[in-house]
């Protein structure tokens, strides 16, 4: 996985990082731990499986649906199912590793 570090990537002074096509862009002043690696790696893998382009498409769609139910930018985000599972498995750094295919889907995970 190849991490850059950069000014100009994420946008926005609350977000460290963002994962784009498999590249984690970092803000210069931040370093990632390995859960953040991992959280991102998981990330990575959902792309994979979705054909990148695809996990873009139903990512967003994903966030504008529980943005219309909960009317809260946070608890939409976090109830989406690639961050539930990215966040629930983010300690577990061989995840990735034994992940099925689609697990986002699969089951709730915790955040």
């Amino acid at each position: 996985m190849l991490i850059i570090s950069n000014s100009l990537l994420p946008f926005g002074s609350d977000y460290y990082a963002i994962n784009l096509f498999g590249i984690i862009f970092v803000k210069h002043s931040r370093s990632l731990t390995a859960v953040q690696r991992n959280h991102e790696y998981i990330h990575t893998r959902q792309m994979r499986e979705l054909l990148y382009v695809g996990f873009y498409i139903l990512y967003v769609l994903e966030w504008l649906l529980r943005l219309a139910i909960y009317r809260n930018q946070s608890r939409a985000y976090s109830s989406i199912s690639f961050e539930r599972e990215a966040y629930g498995h983010q300690a577990d750094l061989d995840y990735a590793r034994h992940r099925p295919l689609f697990a986002q889907w699969r089951r709730a995970t915790p955040r």
